[in-house]
C-alpha cells in the first residue's frame, strides 16, 4: 500500500484531523488530561453496585454489566470512552476502590466495571477472559513465550483487542514501571526519516499464534503493522509473535526492508522524545487504545513475601464504538467491522459458558458478535 506524506499528516486519527493521538512524551508530561482521579461519589456508587451483585448470587461468566448497577459513574465511562478514543489513546484512573477487598472481590468488581466498557476477549490457550499479570516463571523469548507470567522486560506491542486494561493490585519491589508510546506518532516520524519503511509496514507479515491457537485455526495468520480504513489509522505489532512465525510450515520470515523498518521502530518507541514512563500503584488502573498506543514494561523484581509480589489483573475489551479496520486485520480479529465484537486469543477452552456470555454481552451493548461467531467453528 503506498501512502502519500499528504496521507500521513491529513489522514482522520479517531475523528480529529489533527488530534492528540499523535503525541510525544513532552506532551503527556505537560497535559494531565490523561490522569482520572475517581471521586469518593464514584467509588462509593462501585462498591455499591459491587454489593448488590454479590447479593444476586450469578456467577462473574454468568454477568454483564447489567448485573452491575453502578450508580454516579457516568461521568467516569464517558471520560474513559472519550480519552481513549479521542484524546491520547490513554486514560490512567486513579484511586479504584481495592482497599480492603479480597483477590475475588476486586475480580468481581474489575470484571463488572469492564463490562460496562464493553465485551470481554479471550487471553490465551486457556480462553480466560481475567488474566492475573504476574511473575511464574514463564521465558518470554521462548517460541511459544507471553510476556505476562514473566518478570522480564517487554517489547513494546500492542495486545489483541480494542482496548486492554491493567488494574494494580501490588507493585513490585523494583522496577515494572509501565511505558507507552503513540503509534500515530512514531508512523508520522518515520514518515519523514524513510517513507519505504512505512509502505514496508503496510505490507503484512506473519506473526505466530504462539501454539495458543483452537484446533481448527491455523498455526500461524497474516496481517499488517501499520493499516489504515476509512481515514482511521491501526498498529497491530507484536515483534515477539513476528520473530518466530517461520518455525510454521508456509509461513515466511519479513522481509529484509520490514526487518529494518523494525527495528527503526522499535528504537524510536523506546526513545525517551516518544515513550512516556509511569509507575502503576495500588488501585491505578490503566487503559489504552490498542490501535494508537504500544505498550511495554521495564523488568522487575518481587518482593519475597507471598501473597504481595506484583500484581495486575489483565482484560482485554471489545468496544461498542470502536473504530473500523482494514479487512486485512480479519483473520487477527475476527471481524474488522466498528462497534463489533472482535480480537482474542480463542485458545482451546472456549466452551459454552464463554460463547454465551460473549452473546449477552453483545446484546447488553448492542454490538454484532457475528464475525468471532463464525470464527469459533
Amino acid at each position: 500500500m503506498t501512502m502519500t506524506m499528504e496521507n500521513f499528516f491529513n489522514n482522520k486519527i479517531n475523528g480529529l484531523s489533527e488530534g492528540a493521538a499523535g503525541w510525544r512524551s513532552s506532551d503527556i508530561a505537560a497535559s494531565g488530561q490523561w490522569r482520572r482521579p475517581l471521586t469518593n461519589g464514584e467509588k462509593e456508587g462501585l462498591l455499591e453496585g459491587l454489593a448488590k451483585y454479590e447479593r444476586s448470587g450469578v456467577s462473574l461468566l454468568a454477568s454483564t454489566g447489567e448485573d452491575f448497577p453502578f450508580q454516579g459513574v457516568e461521568s467516569l465511562i464517558a471520560d474513559v470512552r472519550w480519552e481513549v478514543a479521542n484524546g491520547t489513546g490513554f486514560i490512567l484512573l486513579k484511586n479504584f476502590p481495592i482497599e480492603g477487598l479480597s483477590v475475588e472481590q476486586i475480580e468481581a468488581l474489575y470484571w463488572g466495571f469492564c463490562n460496562h466498557l464493553g465485551v470481554m476477549r479471550p487471553q490465551g490457550k486457556d480462553s480466560g477472559l481475567l488474566k492475573s499479570v504476574r511473575n511464574a516463571g514463564g521465558n518470554y523469548r521462548a517460541q511459544s513465550g507471553r510476556g505476562y507470567n514473566t518478570n522480564a522486560k517487554l517489547d513494546y506491542h500492542t495486545d489483541f483487542a480494542d482496548l486492554v486494561a491493567l488494574l494494580c493490585i501490588n507493585a513490585a519491589k523494583q522496577g515494572g514501571e509501565s511505558l507507552v508510546t503513540s503509534s500515530v506518532a512514531l508512523r508520522d516520524e518515520l514518515a519523514k526519516r524513510d517513507p519505504a519503511m512505512v509502505d514496508a509496514l503496510f505490507s503484512p507479515v506473519d506473526y505466530s499464534r504462539q501454539d495458543e491457537h483452537a484446533d481448527h485455526q491455523t498455526p500461524f495468520y497474516s496481517a499488517p503493522i501499520f493499516s489504515q480504513s476509512e481515514g482511521y489509522f491501526c498498529c497491530r505489532y507484536t515483534r515477539n509473535h513476528i520473530r518466530y512465525a517461520d518455525r510454521h510450515e508456509g509461513a515466511t520470515a519479513p522481509s529484509d526492508l520490514q526487518q529494518r523498518a523494525m527495528d527503526e521502530l522499535d528504537a524510536l518507541a523506546a526513545n525517551t522524545a516518544f515513550t512516556y514512563e509511569m509507575t502503576l500503584e495500588p488501585g491505578d488502573l490503566q487503559i489504552l487504545n490498542n490501535h494508537t498506543v504500544l505498550h511495554s514494561r521495564r523488568e522487575f523484581i518481587d518482593v519475597d513475601e507471598p501473597g504481595r509480589q506484583r500484581h495486575l489483573l489483565r482484560a482485554w475489551i471489545a468496544t461498542p464504538d470502536s473504530q473500523p479496520l482494514d479487512s486485512a486485520l480479519e483473520e487477527a480479529y475476527f471481524d474488522h467491522r466498528p462497534g463489533a465484537v472482535r480480537g482474542g486469543i480463542l485458545g482451546q477452552c472456549f466452551d459454552a459458558d464463554k460463547l454465551r456470555y460473549t452473546q449477552r454481552a453483545a446484546a447488553y451493548h448492542g454490538m454484532s458478535s457475528e464475525g468471532f461467531l463464525n470464527a469459533c467453528s
